[in-house]
């Protein structure tokens, strides 16, 4: 089968190879993948900047469908619509873990980054990462299940968004707009983006398209003192940091007001950020930094797309074959597009 692998540690060294198709053992099931979503992630260990152990099929995002149950695996034929998430290699045995937080353990390796992920026709995983993908879902929409339910864990049930909060998300990027579409399903009052020059087109369109009730290019105007205007002074309930931009981290601190919270989502891709620690100290903030997504997240964004409260297929801008990869790559690097919706 063709794959789109990682085969090695520097910058590039990825290719469309022929990969033998995968042998599940008797407590796994084997998926064939409808969709696949390019991941932000994907494009980082593509250019060697997050980390990753090749050689590796990519691809974290996907749907698919049962294509073979092990002998010892109950309650799962084949056929079934299903999403997995990424968390394999959790250990099970460690504190984290044994918290509850297995998406948050040392050993994880996931799909696409520690082992073989879903850029190709089959995948062969553990069950229990395994969740129902109803019939109203289509693949394509399934395949962003998994960056939703990253946001739902970090911005719903790590940092509180309650209706008739306001809210200011820092970056368009995917997982901003998917913020933006969570804070609107979450019926927050107020909703702001900032963003770039570079964004003023398709990213700012679609954030107003998703419910953000304004947007601000940080490159024409100071985006602290317009949310100060909007909001009369006060800052905003809970800002929502997905850029990973040293100065949109820095400016977070007088964005949101006193009390307030920080829902870090972003990753910055450096050693360390210059913050202003003082000033988070006499605002008595609270700065949250999130990870990965809880098994209770998947369930609610199934949930909240299956019932049409959450537009997820509004996040798809273009829908492209496996072996089209690296188009996928430069709509995405040169803020072309949205999410890019790969079919094997």
């Amino acid at each position: 089968m063709k794959a789109v692998v990682k085969y090695g540690k520097g910058k590039g060294l990825v290719e469309i190879r022929e990969v033998p198709e995968p042998k599940i053992k008797e407590d796994e099931i084997l998926i064939e993948v409808k969709a696949v979503s390019v991941c932000g992630s994907d494009l980082h260990i593509y250019h060697d900047s997050h980390p990753y152990w090749p050689p590796m099929i990519l691809g974290h995002e996907f749907s698919g469908v049962i294509a073979e149950v092990g002998k010892e695996v109950k309650g799962w034929k084949v056929g079934d619509r299903i999403v997995s998430e990424t968390r394999t290699g959790s250990c099970g045995v460690c504190y984290i873990c044994q918290s509850g937080f297995p998406q948050a353990c040392e050993q994880k390796r996931p799909y696409g980054i520690g082992i073989n992920g879903a850029y190709t026709k089959y995948v062969a995983g553990p069950p229990r990462l395994l969740h129902r993908l109803p019939d109203n879902i289509p693949f394509e929409v399934g395949a962003l299940i998994e960056p939703i339910a990253i946001c739902v864990t970090s911005i719903l049930e790590r940092c509180g968004l309650q209706a008739g909060e306001s809210t200011m998300i820092t970056g368009p990027g995917p997982i901003g707009l998917i913020s933006v579409a969570i804070s609107k399903a979450t019926g927050a009052r107020l909703i702001g983006v900032t963003g770039r020059g570079s964004d003023e087109g398709l990213r700012f369109e679609k954030a107003r398209e998703l419910g953000a009730d304004f947007t601000i290019n940080v490159d024409q105007e100071d985006p602290v003192q317009k949310v100060l205007e909007i909001t009369e002074g006060l800052g905003v309930d809970i800002l929502i940091e997905t850029s990973g931009g040293e100065k949109a981290i820095h400016q977070a601190f007088e964005m949101v007001r006193r009390l307030g919270r920080v829902c870090a989502i972003g990753i910055s891709g450096k050693d360390t950020v210059s913050i202003p620690y003082d000033r988070g100290i006499f605002k008595a903030l609270r700065y949250d930094f999130c990870f990965s997504s809880s098994w209770t997240a998947w369930e609610k964004t199934i949930g909240l797309i299956s019932k049409g409260l959450l537009p997820a297929e509004k996040l798809i801008t273009h829908k492209l074959p496996l072996e089209k990869w690296e188009e996928a790559f430069h709509l995405l690097e040169n803020l072309q597009a949205a999410k890019v919706i790969l079919i094997p």
